[in-house]
């Protein structure tokens, strides 16, 4: 049988009341102090832009700048009317999955470089060629094999840990996962409202080979969670 944290707290105290005649407060660890994990899908709701601002799935390229003001790279295909925003739209599974990767088809590629991944997101023209992204057991870059997604929270506080996240254009696979394979970077963090399920999850990870190397990609998810 189980026993609660508090009455093994209050079972702590009373042992040292009968070996020393003291009384020791010991305070039961708080349940909600490492927060919950969340099993499921996270939704995306289709990028858009209106207002000055982008809504709902988006990516954008970081090439330099410090961290109150960067530079970015503008994606001429983008239906966004600002440029350097490339819109998401969700894929056959609806979003990003906890608990499963998502890999990307085999082959990964058309004949153009052409990503084809369409499980978490729909691939999007990005300068001419098409680009996507999955989650992926051994990164291609590192070779190393990696965690699965996962994700908790803390209050509103939304964590989410994503190594083998992967962009994929022009024949090239490039790791943007949270953290990265080797443990760099940082996690995916956001905000998750219980009650309405609704999420948004950012994060900012280096980009390693290939033409874009040194910049950055900038991740912007929105949707509503969905339970398995």
């Amino acid at each position: 049988m189980t026993r609660s944290p508090r009455r093994i707290a209050t079972g702590l105290t009373a042992l040292a009341v009968a070996v020393t005649g003291t009384a020791v407060f010991v305070e039961a660890p708080s349940q909600a102090a490492g927060g919950h994990a969340l099993n499921g899908t996270f939704k995306l709701t289709p990028g858009s832009y209106s207002g000055g601002k982008a809504h709902g799935t988006w990516f954008r390229m970081i090439i330099s700048g410090s961290a109150k003001k960067k530079a970015y790279l503008p994606n001429p295909d983008s239906k966004s009317k600002d440029k350097t925003y490339t819109l998401g739209r969700p894929g056959t599974d609806g979003g990003l999955a906890t608990g499963r990767f998502q890999p990307s088809p085999s082959p990964a590629f058309g004949a153009k470089g052409n990503a084809l991944a369409s499980k978490i997101i729909k691939p999007q023209p990005f300068t001419a060629i098409n680009f996507s992204v999955a989650t992926l057991k051994v990164d291609p870059q590192s070779k190393k094999t990696v965690a699965v997604t996962s994700a908790s929270v803390n209050g509103r506080k939304l964590t989410v840990r994503m190594p083998g996240y992967t962009a994929q254009w022009n024949g090239q696979s490039f790791n943007q996962g949270a953290p990265k394979p080797d443990g760099s970077g940082s996690v995916a963090t956001g905000t998750y409202n219980a009650k309405t399920k609704h999420f948004v999850l950012t994060w900012t990870s280096k980009i390693s080979g290939g033409p874009f190397n040194g910049y950055s990609g900038y991740w912007h998810l929105e949707g509503t969670f969905k339970a398995r």
